[in-house]
């Protein structure tokens, strides 16, 4: 790659990845990939009815928040206080802090901000009389900001949240009892928090959590504790966010809330987790599904056969430094031969990723195919949050593997 250039002029250095024209390992973006995900989602949300703050810490990256907001997102859902420090450098200026907002400094910046700022709107959790007086007790006694709470309604046996509805309506009212620094801006749950069960089952606690948060909502609606008009209701997954829509809706189509998805994976989607997730949700909620589009992967990690040490096995210049591994092992998806490929071929089948060192991959591969040192090897990922964190620059590709633009990340 030729010297140090802006990011303005990337797509202008005629740069391709096939022809080993970036150092590897290198991180891709497919353009065509995130251009058809931004027209899913925005079919899906006109479908659904409902609103989306896509969860900025899945890619922290200005360049695909922009697009987000050329999409018209309602606004952007962190999950920490240096999050939302980072996205204020952006211009941001509707954000929803999808955690407890804990620690002295961070309840003071926020307040900071909201305070500096009267076009700065700041949402946060609050699940317990404890950190409710936490807020209080570290929010500037004076000031023009208000700092909109929402009360998480958690389950058994999963993160935060009240317990039950019983103890998340005695938060609510204690919130709107509390002064003019905070004020109840809604109702808030996280779905996901139930992996161990079956699909079955895991659909029903989930339907019986999104029922607690109408309940609670319905409640506090009757009650008038809510102090704007449209206030929240919310919930924050990428994998069950067809029946958030369509559970929340029921409580919120009289025009009492806005309905906020948080899902931050689909602008990349991923080859594995997510991709076998929204395959369940095609076939759970079809009717919400724009036609002739879908959900598919953007994200590629491309690294070379640097060892050919036993029959069967390949090592890749790309380790745990490079690509996720939470979720499972990453999954070769093409390959390309540099003087013998026009273009990237398919991996067989039968290829997998054995494990990872830090800069190592172990492909393992049957006797149908053959790989050798110096072939180009693309690996699909699953988990778009942790390949995001280990790349500061990822280049925006076309089918070809053109280099069209570069995707700055502020972890």
């Amino acid at each position: 790659m030729r010297g140090v250039q802006s990011l303005a002029s990337v797509g202008s250095l005629g740069l391709n990845v096939l022809r080993q024209d970036l150092p590897f390992p290198v991180c891709i973006a497919k353009e065509s990939a995130i251009q058809g995900n931004r027209l899913w989602m925005r079919g899906f949300l006109a479908s659904a009815g409902v609103l989306i703050a896509p969860h900025a810490k899945t890619t922290m990256s200005p360049q695909l928040l922009a697009m987000q907001l050329q999409d018209g997102v309602w606004g952007f859902t962190v999950a920490t206080a240096q999050q939302l420090c980072v996205l204020r450098s952006f211009g941001m200026r509707r954000i929803l802090i999808a955690n407890q907002l804990i620690g002295r400094a961070n309840v003071q910046y926020v307040y900071q901000e909201l305070d500096c700022d009267p076009s700065l709107e700041v949402y946060a959790l609050v699940d317990s009389p404890d950190s409710l007086a936490h807020i209080l007790k570290w929010a500037p006694p004076k000031g023009a900001g208000c700092l909109a709470l929402l009360v998480e309604v958690g389950a058994d046996g999963g993160r935060t949240g009240c317990r039950n509805p019983e103890s998340a309506i005695a938060l609510a009212q204690k919130i709107a009892s509390s002064g003019s620094r905070v004020r109840l801006g809604g109702i808030e749950a996280y779905e996901s928090v139930f992996p161990s069960l079956d699909a079955g089952e895991r659909l029903q606690r989930i339907e019986r959590l999104l029922d607690q948060v109408i309940q609670v909502a319905d409640h506090v609606g009757s009650a008038g504790w809510f102090k704007d008009s449209r206030p929240l209701l919310s919930a924050g997954g990428s994998e069950y966010f067809d029946r958030v829509a369509a559970r929340l809706r029921t409580w919120a189509d009289a025009g009492r809330a806005t309905v906020l998805l948080r899902s931050g994976c689909y602008i990349t989607q991923d080859n594995l987790a997510y991709a076998r997730a929204y395959q369940t949700l095609k076939s759970r909620s079809p009717q919400m599904c724009p036609p002739g589009l879908n959900l598919t992967a953007a994200l590629e990690v491309w690294a070379v056969v640097q060892s050919r040490p036993e029959p069967g096995l390949a090592l890749l210049t790309a380790g745990k430094r490079d690509v996720s591994y939470d979720f499972e092992m990453p999954v070769p998806v093409r390959w390309f031969r540099p003087g013998t490929h026009v273009e990237a071929q398919p991996v067989h089948d039968g290829c997998r990723i054995r494990r990872l060192n830090d800069q190592h991959a172990f492909l393992e591969f049957p006797t149908e195919c053959e790989f050798e040192v110096g072939d180009l090897v693309g690996l699909g990922i699953s988990h778009p949050c942790t390949t995001f964190d280990k790349w500061s620059l990822i280049f925006m590709v076309d089918d070809n593997y053109e280099v069209r633009d570069g995707l700055t990340t502020y972890f």
